[in-house]
């Protein structure tokens, strides 16, 4: 039979008995060490892509509120302005001023409401969620999985 299948006595641990190891194999200690420090790493590395992805979500959202403050402040002068113009006219028109008053109302209600749900929407179209640290972590248990088989296969050889 070939000589690497031979148990060696190791006599430094007090005669422990171990099989032999070639220049290439790793110990298993030497395994999970590697697998330890390659999967803390790793989770180093998605929690640096999480927070980087928080802050630039975040960023964009403040950069958004702040163009929409603008435009709402400046809108709401020329709404005002347009409204008490369509209350004189359709007042004068009608012959009766609260009936005009109650239309621009409901014609403003109804143009804000729309402009609201398609905010909303635009909203949850682009997500809150970090995508790219969601997608890296699925491919990160996919090579986990695939680290522990290799480990399987070594300790079965």
């Amino acid at each position: 039979m070939a000589s690497s299948n031979r148990l060696t006595l190791d006599r430094s641990s007090g005669g422990a008995v171990s099989p032999p190891t070639t220049g290439t194999e790793r110990s298993l200690g030497d395994l999970f060490k590697r697998l330890s420090t390659d999967a803390a790493e790793l989770l180093r590395q998605e929690a640096d892509l999480a927070k980087f992805e928080i802050r630039e979500t975040g960023a964009t959202l403040a950069r958004d509120a702040a163009k929409l403050s603008v435009a709402f402040a400046m809108g709401l002068a020329g709404v005002l302005s347009f409204a008490a113009f369509l209350v004189v006219a359709l007042g004068d028109a009608l012959d009766n001023y609260w009936l005009g008053a109650l239309l621009v109302a409901v014609a403003f209600l109804a143009a804000s409401g729309i402009l609201v749900k398609n905010a909303l929407d635009d909203i949850k179209k682009r997500g809150l969620k970090p995508q790219a640290t969601i997608s890296t972590l699925k491919k990160d248990v996919d090579w986990v999985k695939s680290e522990a088989k290799e480990l399987k296969r070594e300790l079965t050889k």
